[in-house]
């Protein structure tokens, strides 16, 4: 049974090559499937794309993504919050999946465009993006204990 206490906010970096996910608790649970959707469009030389390999490779790269965001959702299953967040237009599918996941349906989620991060950023990131508190006009940022 799920209840407030076991609940995890989660920041899920995506850009073109690889995607991982952050749980509040600073720890990065793992590096998932590495993403090349956008860029499998260049395999082939122009002039030997015809309609039918276009549509083809569009529909690969369609399948692709929603078995990667398959992966992620699967992991989420207690989450809170979600922070999506990256470059990589495939955050879009991730945020509208999310969205249309009855298990997921409590989970309030944000969408940020970033530039590329590594892990160490992302991390980071999501520690400033969850331990901020807004007062007023002013932003504080809580005291992490170690």
């Amino acid at each position: 049974m799920k209840t407030e206490n076991n609940f995890i906010d989660y920041g899920i970096y995506i850009d073109r090559k690889r995607s991982f996910i952050i749980s509040l608790n600073h720890v990065i649970h793992e590096q998932l499937i590495e993403e090349e959707t956008e860029e499998n469009e260049g395999t082939l030389p122009r002039s030997t794309k015809v309609e039918g390999q276009q549509e083809h490779l569009q529909n690969d790269r369609n399948e692709q993504l929603k078995k990667f965001c398959k992966a992620i959702i699967a992991k989420l299953e207690q989450a809170h919050s979600i922070l999506i967040f990256g470059p990589s237009v495939s955050k879009y599918e991730l945020q509208k999946e999310i969205r249309e996941n009855k298990s997921l349906k409590h989970v309030k989620e944000e969408l940020l465009v970033t530039d590329i991060m590594d892990k160490e950023m992302a991390l980071h990131f999501v520690q400033d993006h969850f331990t901020s508190v807004t007062v007023g006009q002013q932003v504080f940022t809580a005291a992490k204990k170690d």
